[in-house]
């Protein structure tokens, strides 16, 4: 499809994501800590480290759609708990809770970082299919793609390629890059529960056989039991934005 030709969506209507990657050091040595906001998730992690190993892993799930969700907190802290930094994403993201695997990856990646790094993916509310998804690194806008389902259009440096096959297209492109498109992709998968209105007392195993498997939520015995939460939502992309206000290196510094 010729994107000059297309309408793409432009946010605001859309889902915002924001990621704060926060180093520190106390008196028991060095710590990397994030924090993770969008419409349907608020969830914070921090690793102590000695520079090669994590010492010891914190997490917290403020908001969350399930209520097994805060289980999948407790669950990658002690799996991480005396892991490499190098080995953090090597795990199998489907025995986690999604959105803390993919913040422990990046954290892991940042683990030597000199100063905090802010994340903002915001993604269009679709129209037939369509959508803008842009990623900003601290304010700067680094990444901007028009998508088709799940093809990206236009003419820029990812045009032509598919999101479902990012697993393969990434491998060919710099670290930071490839962690960039990871982290808009999982944006744009995510921005699909703005349009999602569970019904009353839904369980994760009500979803379907095909969803078992794909994170904890979804793992057995916990999606038998995992219902949908309420006041689980915010719209970012009408007022507000996530995140705000918010002291890394004070909340993160206290964790544990």
């Amino acid at each position: 499809m010729n994107s000059s030709t297309t309408h793409f969506p432009a946010w605001p209507p859309g889902l915002w994501r924001r990621v704060i990657i926060q180093p520190g050091s106390n008196a028991h040595g060095a710590w990397i800590g994030g924090a993770l906001e969008d419409d349907v998730h608020h969830f914070l992690m921090r690793f102590d480290h000695d520079g090669t190993r994590i010492v010891k892993a914190h997490a917290q799930t403020l908001r969350h759609p399930w209520s097994a969700c805060p289980g999948g907190a407790t669950h990658i802290a002690g799996e991480l708990t005396g892991e490499l930094l190098t080995q953090v994403a090597a795990r199998d993201p489907f025995q986690h809770c999604t959105h803390l695997y993919d913040l422990a990856v990046v954290m892991a990646a940042h683990a030597h970082d000199s100063g905090p790094t802010r994340f903002d993916l915001k993604v269009a509310d679709r129209i037939e299919e369509r959508t803008t998804a842009i990623l900003q690194e601290n304010g700067v806008e680094l990444l901007r793609w028009q998508l088709d389902g799940t093809s990206i259009c236009g003419i820029g440096a990812h045009a032509g390629l598919d999101l479902k096959q990012l697993s393969k297209w990434k491998q060919d492109l710099p670290p930071r890059d490839a962690e960039r498109a990871t982290m808009l992709r999982r944006a744009v998968f995510v921005s699909g529960a703005r349009q999602f209105n569970p019904p009353p007392g839904l369980r994760a195993a009500d979803q379907g056989s095909h969803r078992l498997g794909v994170c904890f939520n979804y793992q057995l015995p916990q999606a038998e039991q995992s219902t949908h939460m309420d006041d689980w939502r915010f719209d970012f992309s009408e007022s507000g934005e996530p995140l705000a206000g918010f002291d890394a290196p004070a909340v993160l510094g206290a964790m544990g």
